[in-house]
């Protein structure tokens, strides 16, 4: 969820800051979205005050069992409307409930994620469904796809996390859930290009970013408003978004997210992308227009954090020429050419893991024998690896 832990650079700490002691990166980013006036100080009030999150619950099946139903929710010390991009689905937990230690989420009939990552995901929305494809490619610990399937009831879903040790959590969220049909895997992004060129339906990229915004969920984010971590974060970004955009089927679409507020991880990549792919145009979200950027001409949707939504968030949908192709899929031929490290129980069937071969087995074992016994451990590495050379 945009959400991956930033670089380290300058020391910002959510517990030592004040608005007397706001850094001057953080000045200068407020500077670059503000004019000097009462919004500016909002946001860095926001900032310096943290802990802004709000928990949003996505029924996944049954009903929530929530204190809070109704039109206002509480954040912080304050209420707040119910946001209007919200479908029925979703509903605002109250600030003293912990719905993620409820029995309904233990049994994945519910998900918990921060507000502002519904905002995102709210212009999924616009589109058709049910849809093939639903591929996630930065996808841990799974929140965006879980919703995404909520709303358009893919055909199947393919979570990629290229870092492996957070495919776990990937995987544990999606077990619990019941996604299925569906896939994990561990790809780099331009891997995925070449697997799986233009078959995509829909590819959420909820891109690695500077990460400021976990200054409101009370994390910390060292460096996150620092020049040198928003650079380094561009350039990652388009890099990824690059390759995303070739695994989009024509008449697909890519939602691009962060959950930062720098003008060069947001906007500026989204009028980057539209000229180096002239074949995607920005679409309008009516749902969201009252959140419309002020920073593009592209339709690029803002949510910052003194608006009482949660940490803050930026989306914008972008969709590729073309008619929608056949929804018809192959997950066996899917399967085969992404070789994932998970598979729900559906695909699981259809192409089970492959049966070690005896005689391979029997071969290590024999190998293993022949060491046993010998003078000591650095002699047998030591022939074990002259054996391989010798192969």
């Amino acid at each position: 969820m945009g959400k991956k832990s930033p670089r380290k650079g300058s020391s910002i700490s959510t517990n030592s800051i004040s608005t007397n002691s706001i850094s001057t990166n953080i000045e200068k980013v407020a500077q670059s979205l503000f004019e000097q006036g009462a919004e500016r100080t909002s946001f860095l009030e926001a900032i310096a005050q943290g802990e802004r999150a709000v928990t949003a619950v996505v029924r996944l099946r049954g009903e929530i069992q929530s204190k809070i139903q109704g039109e206002i929710a509480q954040v912080g010390n304050s209420a707040t409307q119910r946001a209007a991009w919200l479908p029925d689905w979703i509903s605002v937990a109250a600030p003293e409930e912990r719905p993620g230690r409820s029995e309904q989420h233990q049994n994945g009939e519910i998900y918990c994620l921060d507000l502002s990552s519904t905002f995102a995901c709210a212009t999924l929305s616009q589109l058709a469904q049910p849809t093939g494809i639903l591929l996630d490619v930065c996808a841990a610990p799974g929140g965006k796809g879980i919703v995404g399937a909520r709303y358009l009831s893919p055909q199947i879903v393919i979570g990629n996390e290229v870092i492996r040790k957070r495919t776990l959590q990937l995987i544990s969220n999606y077990k619990r859930c019941r996604m299925d049909p569906a896939l994990v895997t561990s790809c780099d992004p331009e891997s995925l290009a070449q697997r799986i060129p233009h078959r995509a339906d829909v590819v959420i990229v909820d891109a690695p970013c500077s990460g400021q915004s976990l200054l409101l969920k009370g994390l910390a984010a060292p460096g996150a408003f620092h020049h040198a971590t928003i650079s380094m974060n561009e350039g990652r970004q388009r890099r990824i978004l690059a390759n995303s955009a070739k695994t989009v089927a024509p008449g697909g679409a890519l939602l691009y997210s962060t959950c930062t507020f720098s003008r060069e991880e947001n906007e500026n990549n989204i009028e980057w992308f539209l000229k180096t792919f002239p074949e995607f145009h920005a679409v309008t979200v009516d749902l969201l227009a009252p959140y419309r950027s002020r920073y593009s001409s592209q339709a690029c949707y803002r949510l910052f954090p003194h608006e009482g939504h949660g940490a803050g968030a930026f989306c914008a949908l972008l969709q590729r020429e073309g008619s929608r192709s056949s929804l018809e899929i192959c997950i066996d031929e899917i399967t085969d050419t992404l070789r994932p490290t998970w598979r729900s129980p559906t695909v699981f069937a259809l192409r089970p893991a492959p049966i070690k071969r005896q005689e391979a087995e029997h071969s290590r074992k024999a190998q293993r024998g022949k060491w046993k016994g010998r003078d000591d451990k650095g002699s047998r590495r030591f022939k074990r690896f002259t054996a391989d050379d010798q192969e």
